[in-house]
């Protein structure tokens, strides 16, 4: 629905850039307060020997320390732990004396973000078809087709299958598209029929990747290395794909970018700490 891109456009709202620290921690399915402490202390100025610490009691100290009378904002991304206990456990490892701290949590529960929460939680709505259609001209190109008359209805049937849905309409298998039967047959695929559950793949990505190139397919299938979330350097990742002879070198940085623009990959929403780029 578009939380974790809401979420990062308050992170890089001016507003919150005049606070002494930012902070953005994924944290997903897999909760884990140790790793969620270190995550938080590596990125705030320190000589980084906690950080690695094994105790919890040692990381709350350390965090303690580190916030003390600062203004901070913490961004806790993708949460799905529901137990009171570690919730619990969680605000008491980020409620630092003598601090404001603002803490904004992403959640695909609504039980969650009520058990978790200080206020009302804001829950996102889908978007409206135009919406959807407007991103579908977009990541399509729409205005640089010359057939775009015939294919704005097409598209508007389209936007509407998408659900609301931003990375639904966000989908990269239209933009090669520019004769009406590809679009038609899109809109006419049974993918749309299928039942979608919350952990399931969007159809219109499910779509994309069975139409990639070869190469570029095994490329992205190669990530599955690397654990949701992770942040790759993508030098180091176009790398191992001439290393393994996937790719020519020519043309690494080629299918980084056509990754990011099918939505497979994701620019790193931590902050930058080095020249590197990461995905």
């Amino acid at each position: 629905m578009g939380k974790s891109t809401l979420a990062q456009q308050v992170y890089n709202d001016d507003r919150f850039k005049k606070y002494d620290h930012r902070v953005w921690v994924y944290v997903s399915q897999d909760f884990n307060l140790l790793q969620i402490g270190r995550s938080i202390i590596s990125q705030l100025p320190t000589d980084g020997g906690q950080q690695n610490s094994s105790t919890q009691q040692v990381i709350n100290n350390c965090i303690g320390c580190l916030l003390h009378g600062k203004k901070v904002l913490i961004v806790l991304d993708d949460l799905w732990e529901d137990q009171h206990t570690e919730l619990d456990k969680l605000r008491r490892m980020l409620h630092v004396k003598d601090s404001m701290i603002h803490v904004i949590i992403t959640t695909c529960k609504e039980d969650i973000a009520r058990k978790i929460s200080t206020s009302e939680p804001y829950k996102l709505r889908p978007l409206k078809d135009d919406i959807c259609w407007e991103i579908i001209k977009r990541s399509s190109k729409f205005d640089l087709k010359s057939n775009n008359k015939k294919l704005e209805k097409i598209g508007l049937d389209i936007a509407k299958k998408c659900g609301g849905v931003a990375l639904a309409a966000q989908g990269f298998m239209l933009r090669s598209k520019h004769d009406e039967s590809g679009w038609k047959r899109i809109n006419n695929s049974d993918m749309w029929n299928e039942p979608c559950k919350d952990n399931d793949v969007l159809p219109s990505l499910k779509s994309s990747y069975e139409r990639m190139l070869p190469h570029l397919r095994i490329c992205f299938s190669y990530c599955v290395i690397f654990p949701k979330g992770h942040n790759i350097v993508e030098d180091d990742l176009v790398h191992q794909w001439i290393a393994l002879g996937f790719i020519e070198r020519s043309k690494g940085m080629d299918c980084i970018k056509i990754l990011l623009e099918m939505s497979f990959l994701q620019v790193s929403k931590l902050p930058s700490t080095s020249e590197e780029h990461v995905v």
